[in-house]
């Protein structure tokens, strides 16, 4: 057995939403968390600009999973 299969082995290249799925996951994770605290203290302090920012955040935050699915 070797580590590197020979081309007429039939293994496929894998997709790159399975390749990058689990670092992407990360990174909506830690989006929703940064998006939170934005639009607390955009609504808190009347800053337009955070709460954007923050609904911006989410919504990448929640397209991700999308584009990345199994």
């Amino acid at each position: 057995m070797t580590a590197n299969p020979t081309s007429g082995s039939g293994s496929k290249p894998v997709p790159w939403g399975k390749k990058y799925r689990t670092p992407l996951m990360n990174t909506a994770f830690w989006l929703f968390w940064i998006a939170f605290p934005l639009a607390y203290f955009g609504g808190v302090q009347k800053n337009s600009f955070f709460i954007t920012l923050s609904l911006v955040l989410f919504c990448i935050a929640c397209v991700i999973p999308l584009i990345t699915k199994k």
